[in-house]
């Protein structure tokens, strides 16, 4: 198990590369990367030389100079050495970087489209630039959305793609306490009857409306962030049990828990660890200090970033 040095606010690119090598897909994917950018200095090239490293030097502490060096080098502007970092942010940005830099054409033509299942597949197609990664392939999901007029019943569709979930911490009258993620997972879900300006295209009435959110397509791996943070100076601390698995019944479809990305203290001034299984054990990853524990003794409002991976 090899823990990484902290070299001066690193804390939450340390806990997403562990996060992202505890993961047999994800690691196997940047392992094996086809960089198609001419650009010699590639983020995806520096993740994989740091994998490599942790698969050769086992139970000993990385030095990460070299890519953090880089890492500031590529997004410079976006994000600057010694300032803390959002670990969500920071899995968006990589994502997209390391995307950009492995995706390949992909070609999508059917003409004309008849169901549901074809016009999803045109509209992410055209999203994604018609083109497409094994990372894409692995995390991107979609959702579509449903909007039923209560004038006409006509309903329409909207699809959106996602690379996470961002849940946020509600109010649920029936658990004032204990709520689990499952909890708002299906509050983050359940219809609405809404009532504002939209107008139907049918009618042509402006009318209540009922808006539906599902999961059309179901990722490999599932990335989900508690949406903590209503501004720099403002944390929700409330506690969340983080189930093991979670299961979506309407499409029989279930995930089991991976990872956690914990954070402690203000977004100015907190640290990053995260917590990984590997054969059925948890450990914590605090940069260097390796820690074999219970996933029960950990604080439940320290989670922010959660990672399943389908079964």
């Amino acid at each position: 198990m090899q823990g990484i040095s902290n070299i001066g606010s690193t804390c939450a690119i340390n806990s997403l590369i562990q996060i992202l090598y505890r993961n047999n897909k994800i690691r196997n994917i940047i392992l094996n990367a086809n960089i198609t950018s001419t650009n010699e200095k590639t983020i995806t090239n520096e993740l994989k030389e740091i994998f490599e490293l942790m698969e050769k030097n086992e139970n000993q502490t990385i030095q990460p100079f070299k890519f953090i060096n880089t890492f500031y080098e590529i997004f410079n502007g976006i994000f600057s050495k010694y300032e803390q970092i959002d670990i969500n942010e920071l899995w968006m940005f990589l994502y997209e970087k390391i995307n950009e830099e492995t995706s390949v054409a992909k070609e999508v033509l059917i003409e004309p489209i008849t169901n549901i299942s074809e016009e999803h597949e045109v509209k992410i197609n055209i999203y994604n630039n018609k083109k497409e990664s094994e990372l894409l392939k692995a995390v991107q999901g979609s959702y579509i959305n449903i909007i039923q007029c209560c004038n006409c019943n006509h309903k329409s569709y909207l699809f959106e793609p996602f690379i996470n979930l961002n849940i946020d911490i509600t109010e649920i009258a029936e658990k004032p306490t204990n709520k689990t993620l499952v909890d708002l997972i299906i509050n983050y879900f359940k219809v609405e009857m809404r009532e504002d300006e939209w107008r139907c295209d049918n009618c042509k009435n402006k009318c209540k409306y009922l808006k539906t959110l599902r999961l059309w397509k179901y990722p490999e791996i599932l990335f989900i962030t508690l949406n903590r943070f209503k501004d720099i100076n403002n944390k929700n601390m409330e506690e969340i049990i983080i189930n093991d698995n979670i299961n979506f019944n309407d499409e029989n479809k279930s995930y089991s828990l991976i990872s956690l990305g914990l954070h402690n203290g203000s977004l100015m001034g907190g640290h990053y660890t995260s917590l990984c299984k590997f054969k059925d054990n948890y450990y914590l990853y605090n940069d260097d200090d390796i820690k074999e524990i219970k996933k029960e003794i950990i604080n439940t409002n320290s989670v922010y970033m959660i990672v399943y991976e389908l079964l």
